[in-house]
């Protein structure tokens, strides 16, 4: 069942509370215990699903302000159909999440799992240890030779495998395990696909925005945005040979 006091504070319509109870119905979780992240357009939550520790991602539909979310859906074919009224808006972006993070998956690209969606909500699992969360690659120090492969790696099967441009990719959206520094990419909502008009323009947009942290980061490292790119080439041969035309 939803903890109700843990969630009381937060502004939710009546639609967002019906998708909930129609998830807690429907098995997908069990609970709902506090908050781990706020922004400005979702709330996520610690939940469970009996023991297993679960995400609850919330879009708030009514306090939102996405001024710049059409640039993300027009020119996606998924999405030629869908409502511009901004309560809907917040459902297409919901629904474009959980597909991207499924494409994602399914390219074995290193992302949450998706269990579930209803409305503007979606269920997924929970990047962290105990009840605390992962950091995020611009909060600890890390070991460049381990982590820098996988970010290449990743973006690799992202772009060239599920043929989607991250377009938010930086180092706020990469957690990374203390532990064994392995990295999970998340926040797919503004991914578009590759045939998208400006999916070039947020290509650039997401390697100069990694490229300028890890030079910030290290700072004797020798790396400029047409080295990342070349990577980004030379991986996609190494995963899907020289007939990938991406």
């Amino acid at each position: 069942m939803i903890t109700k006091n843990r969630i009381e504070n937060y502004v939710f319509d009546d639609q967002t509370h019906k998708a909930l109870f129609k998830l807690s119905s429907n098995k997908i979780f069990d609970s709902i215990d506090f908050p781990i992240a706020s922004g400005k357009e979702a709330i996520t939550f610690y939940g469970h699903l009996q023991d297993t520790p679960l995400v609850a991602k919330i879009y708030k539909m009514e306090t939102s302000n996405f001024k710049n979310l059409g640039q993300y859906i027009d020119g996606d074919y998924r999405f030629k159909n869908a409502s511009k009224e901004k309560r809907d808006l917040f459902l297409v972006w919901a629904n474009k999440e959980f597909k991207n993070l499924t494409l994602a998956l399914k390219n074995g690209v290193s992302c949450p799992i998706v269990i579930g969606k209803e409305k503007n909500i979606i269920i997924m699992s929970f990047i962290g240890e105990g009840e605390k969360a992962y950091p995020k690659l611009n909060e600890v120090d890390f070991d460049l030779d381990v982590v820098y492969p996988q970010i290449i790696d990743n973006y690799a099967r992202l772009l060239y495998g599920a043929k989607l441009v991250h377009a938010d990719f930086s180092a706020f959206n990469i957690l990374i395990n203390p532990n064994d520094q392995k990295i999970t990419i998340i926040d797919m909502g503004q991914a578009v696909v590759w045939s998208h008009p400006k999916a070039k323009e947020f290509l650039k947009r997401d390697i100069i925005n990694i490229v300028n942290f890890l030079k910030k980061k290290f700072k004797k490292l020798e790396i400029t945005n047409d080295f990342f790119l070349e990577d980004l080439k030379k991986k996609k041969e190494e995963i899907y040979g020289r007939d990938n035309k991406s």
